[in-house]
């Protein structure tokens, strides 16, 4: 009987052995099928597709191409970016692998029991269905497979390009590239017109090139902050669109049937060919909304950035907040008049003189060009003048400028240009300029 039980015993550690022996047998048999390979697995062409769709996160999408333009397989009216679309693509037209792996019994150790995503690509010559399963951090590649019994590691990982949503392959209505801005029209509850004149005399400085034209009558405008305001429209955000099919009978709806305001832009492209485009912007209650040309899409627009960055743009926020923008080649003289005197001082060349005395102008050139408004307005000076000062130019049209401060509280004086108030400027901008002023008149005689 012990003899019996021993022999049972015996035949079960052979059995365990055997199966031991054939599981590592299978695995040693795996690991052998594990080729290093540089080869592409599969190739497609744009041109030659009909029909997409792949699942990923849940998400199914479907295109298919009529008349060379992809649409959405359920929604026709959906609007496709052609490029987005062509770009992904891209990224199909020549799949390699660095491993083959041949003979797969398990399909789960590379997670592709339960695949990631799903691709099915449909041409005249068939479909191709490619299957992702796990990330391999270790070799930076993708399991994949294309269902004939085989698993690759790919080189470029396919799933990083796939959207799971169908807005990211959307068409936004952007602004174009051009190479100059011409010109600026706002119409609506802000009404103004810019136009580029960069080569045109228009005002004493060469540091503008926009300009305000005020029924005839132009008015320097801030460069840096004409092209602020462009880059501000460029760049408002596109992804939160409330409708792609519409037309006139539902604008209505977004307070475009007569928007707030509408800017129509003119330019020149590089190649010399000049276009233009509108944007419209509409409220309706607390929201706003934007539309490019006649486009479908209608866009909603953050009701601060529409306030702040929109609506309030205009003259006084366009214009330099320098007092003046001087170029120091074209000065001959400055006349300073500090505390009822007057100082003349000459340039010549590289050097500044007072009357015979050469003195160092560095520090009052500083704090002239540091002259600048803090906040626009047409107000009347009602204080005593605190400084002023006559720049002459060798200019024929603009021989002079004439700029004035006056006394207006503890932190602000009272500015003008010529007779015209500009506005505010901080007091320690124009202590600035006297304390400067008088630093190189000390012990001058007047």
């Amino acid at each position: 009987m012990n003899r019996q039980k021993k022999l049972v015993v015996l035949i079960g550690v052979l059995v365990v052995l055997c199966a031991v022996i054939t599981i590592v047998s299978g695995v040693q048999k795996h690991i052998d099928t594990i080729s290093t390979v540089d080869e592409e697995i599969y190739a497609t062409a744009e041109s030659a597709l009909t029909d997409v769709s792949w699942t990923k996160d849940g998400s199914t999408l479907h295109f298919v191409k009529e008349n060379d333009t992809w649409q959405d397989a359920s929604d026709a009216d959906f609007p496709i970016d052609q490029d987005k679309m062509s770009d992904f693509l891209d990224h199909f037209e020549s799949v390699h692998a660095s491993f083959i792996i041949e003979n797969v019994e398990d399909y789960g150790q590379y997670g592709l029991d339960n695949p990631s995503c799903t691709i099915t690509f449909t041409s005249a010559d068939g479909t191709t269905t490619l299957q992702m399963g796990d990330y391999s951090t270790m070799d930076e590649k993708r399991y994949l497979t294309l269902g004939d019994g085989t698993v690759y590691l790919v080189d470029d990982d396919p799933e990083q390009y796939i959207a799971s949503d169908r807005d990211d392959l959307m068409r936004q209505d952007t602004i174009p590239d051009y190479d100059t801005l011409d010109s600026i029209v706002a119409t609506g509850e802000s009404a103004f017109t810019v136009e580029h004149h960069p080569d045109e005399e228009l005002t004493y400085t060469d540091a503008c090139e926009y300009y305000l034209n005020d029924n005839g009558s132009y008015k320097a405008l801030s460069t840096s902050k004409v092209e602020d305001f462009m880059t501000t429209l460029k760049d408002l955000d596109r992804t939160d669109y409330k409708t792609y099919t519409a037309d006139d009978s539902v604008l209505a709806d977004y307070g475009l049937d007569a928007p707030a305001v509408t800017f129509t832009v003119s330019y020149t492209t590089e190649d010399k060919e000049q276009g233009s485009f509108s944007l419209a912007f509409g409220k309706k209650g607390d929201n706003c909304y934007m539309r490019m040309d006649d486009s479908p899409i209608i866009y909603a627009v953050d009701s601060d950035t529409y306030t702040n960055d929109i609506a309030d743009t205009g003259y006084d926020t366009l214009r330099p907040d320098e007092v003046l923008s001087l170029n120091w080649d074209g000065v001959e003289s400055i006349d300073f008049t500090i505390d009822g005197t007057t100082y003349t001082v000459e340039k010549k060349g590289d050097t500044y003189k007072i009357g015979d005395d050469v003195v160092e102008f560095d520090d009052v050139q500083s704090a002239v060009d540091g002259l600048k408004v803090n906040e626009f307005n047409t107000e009347t000076p009602a204080k005593k003048e605190e400084a002023s000062f006559t720049v002459h130019l060798d200019n024929d049209s603009f021989p002079q400028l004439t700029v004035t401060m006056y006394q207006y509280d503890g932190d602000n004086c009272l500015v003008q240009l010529d007779g015209t108030t500009l506005g505010y400027v901080s007091r320690s901008l124009v202590v600035d300029l006297t304390e400067a002023v008088n630093a190189i008149t000390l012990g001058l005689d007047s």
